[in-house]
């Protein structure tokens, strides 16, 4: 996690000037100075002044800016290591003393259960990560200036009331990337051949259920943006990916083969 946060451009958006520098610095809290979340109002806060909206997104943006790292994790742990797992001790040894300033996974959890208190109520053996992962989330939306404004409100309620929250617009465009996500496992010989089967039935599902919400042709038409010659581009595209598909599953149907031959073999012996 980077340390670095921007200011978004002023639009009309909540909030859209609520940042000052404190707000970036890495203060650390030790565990035992985290109380409860200390706002539970008895009224609903979508009927909350401006000001007083305010005053409760800067008091969450300020007390999540302890869950922040000071630094980055090292080059060394990224997927796409150049250096094949390599480390150089001078980096090593800068990374550490940098690390030395971040907050520790207890005082994070600390931090984040308090903070998130209403939040893990609301999710019963949740993990601290999850909290920590969920603060950090609303907190770059808040800090967002073109955000939608419900959505920002919709945060603050979760966070500061029990009221049944609702979802966000950020949520549910962000469930049309997750629905997308999954089709890379097409491509992977070693992801199962029932979650193969389970997205390719997504895919390519009946017409008349191609049209509501969260099927492949509505995830595809969000991300592209929904052009004039959509309808047409979709078609190819699905076009395309056929011969694809049959490469992919031969792929897998190899690998399982190789793995049924192999068990056979062992027991063979």
């Amino acid at each position: 996690m980077s340390p670095h946060v921007a200011c978004a451009p002023k639009g009309a958006a909540l909030f859209p000037e609520p940042l000052n520098p404190a707000w970036f610095e890495n203060t650390v809290a030790e565990p035992d100075d985290c109380d409860d979340n200390p706002f539970e109002p008895a009224v609903d806060i979508a009927s909350f002044s401006e000001l007083e909206l305010l005053g409760l997104a800067q008091d969450f943006v300020e007390r999540s800016a302890m869950l922040i790292d000071a630094v980055a994790p090292p080059a060394w742990e990224d997927e796409d290591d150049l250096f094949g797992g390599e480390v150089f001790d001078d980096e090593r040894a800068e990374y550490q003393r940098l690390a030395a300033v971040n907050p520790t996974p207890a005082q994070k959890e600390a931090i984040a259960r308090g903070l998130m208190a209403n939040e893990a109520a609301r999710y019963p053996g949740c993990t601290a990560g999850f909290l920590v992962a969920l603060a950090l989330t609303y907190r770059r939306i808040l800090l967002d200036g073109t955000a939608d404004p419900h959505d920002k409100v919709e945060i603050l309620r979760r966070v500061y009331s029990t009221h049944e929250p609702q979802w966000m617009t950020a949520e549910i465009v962000y469930l049309h990337f997750v629905l997308l996500d999954q089709c890379r496992y097409l491509a992977r010989p070693s992801a199962s051949i029932e979650r193969k089967e389970e997205t390719l039935r997504w895919i390519f599902t009946e017409p008349e259920l191609e049209d509501r919400p969260f099927s492949f042709k509505s995830c595809v038409r969000l991300v592209t943006g929904n052009a004039p010659e959509f309808g047409a581009v979709y078609r190819r595209l699905k076009e395309e990916l056929r011969p694809a598909l049959a490469a992919w599953l031969r792929e897998s149907l190899a690998l399982r083969r190789t793995a049924d031959d192999r068990q056979s073999e062992l027991f063979d012996l």
